[in-house]
């Protein structure tokens, strides 16, 4: 606290409707601070977001959050010309509760500069913002999750609780936007789509239980033949990346129009709506939409499970030939 006073602050900054929900952080808080007029989904596109694909051996539902943070967060956002600090520490890390001693400080320095934080475990183990504080209560004012799933939305967090309040996974990760920098708007585009390919061609991720891309619908396809699946982890995989597919058709479908800057970017709008297809398919087996977290502890039985199998492997078809047709240029 500057000279001991007591101080709060606030912004605009909130959540943005994803289940991606970094996508839905890092676009409301970038928004908000006047560094970026793109859309939900050009976010999720041209910060290659979308087209993550990583599924776990179980279909745990960690797989949708395993991956480089500190590295893929500043490079996300870095795609849009929006220039961030990244703060990652871990429990085991000697500096870790030095490190969230300082984050209120970094957290509060970013509000009274009205620009909202992004975090991770605002409410759970999900991404969100935020977008205030109030040192009379030792808290900040957030906005995950809860804002979906409750009526009252989420409650204030105290400054203790900084990256605590999900104890599976206690890491303290956040990002702060900086400034807004001019960039090459078609070279992201490219950038975007060779990021695609890079993760649906991916032999190793992370762990050898998670797997990216081609890879990722195998071991889904085999844990769903294998009836060998996590229940609540199938369907959240499932609602996340059937969005991803929805917000990447989206994405492609309005460079097709505008840009061109592939020979065969129709095609690929085509086969990227194709895709996004297979997944509501896979929704409305599992019989679940995207209002709210109530369909996730329902249990999936072995008929659905065989029933999603096709599915997978026709969008795992369609992403190959998709893969073809970047790779073309």
């Amino acid at each position: 606290m500057k000279n001991g006073l007591k101080r709060k602050g606030t912004t605009e900054a909130r959540l943005g409707a994803s289940w991606t929900t970094y996508v839905g952080a890092a676009y409301g808080v970038v928004t908000a601070a006047g560094m970026s007029d793109r859309t939900l989904e050009e976010v999720a596109g041209m910060t290659g977001m979308a087209f993550h694909l990583i599924m776990h051996k179980r279909c745990d539902p960690a797989s949708v959050t395993v991956y480089n943070w500190p590295v893929r967060h500043l490079d996300a956002l870095d795609r849009i010309g929006v220039l961030t600090e990244v703060y990652h520490y871990e429990p085991g890390m000697r500096t870790y509760d030095a490190a969230r001693r300082r984050a209120v400080d970094h957290i509060r320095s970013a509000i009274d500069r009205g620009v909202g934080v992004i975090a991770w475990a605002i409410d759970t183990g999900e991404f969100g913002v935020i977008y205030g504080y109030d040192d009379e209560d030792g808290v900040f004012y957030v906005d995950g999750v809860d804002r979906f799933n409750r009526p009252f939305g989420s409650d204030p967090m105290l400054y203790e609780n900084i990256g605590v309040k999900f104890p599976k996974a206690p890491f303290l990760h956040y990002q702060i936007p900086v400034a807004a920098a001019s960039f090459d708007l078609e070279q992201t585009y490219r950038d975007s789509f060779r990021l695609y390919v890079e993760e649906m061609e991916k032999k190793f991720h992370m762990s050898p239980d998670f797997h990216s891309g081609f890879l990722a619908y195998d071991c889904w396809v085999h844990a769903l033949e294998a009836d060998d699946y996590d229940p609540f982890g199938l369907r959240y995989g499932t609602t996340v990346y059937t969005e991803s597919k929805m917000f990447a058709a989206e994405y492609a479908r309005r460079l097709a129009g505008e840009w061109g800057g592939l020979r065969r970017m129709d095609d690929i709008a085509g086969l990227f709506g194709q895709i996004a297809a297979e997944y509501g398919h896979m929704m409305a087996v599992l019989e679940q939409d995207f209002n709210g977290g109530h369909h996730l502890g329902k249990p999936v039985t072995r008929k659905q499970a065989q029933a999603l199998i096709p599915h997978l492997q026709r969008a795992k078809r369609l992403e190959a030939e998709a893969v073809g047709l970047v790779k073309e240029g």
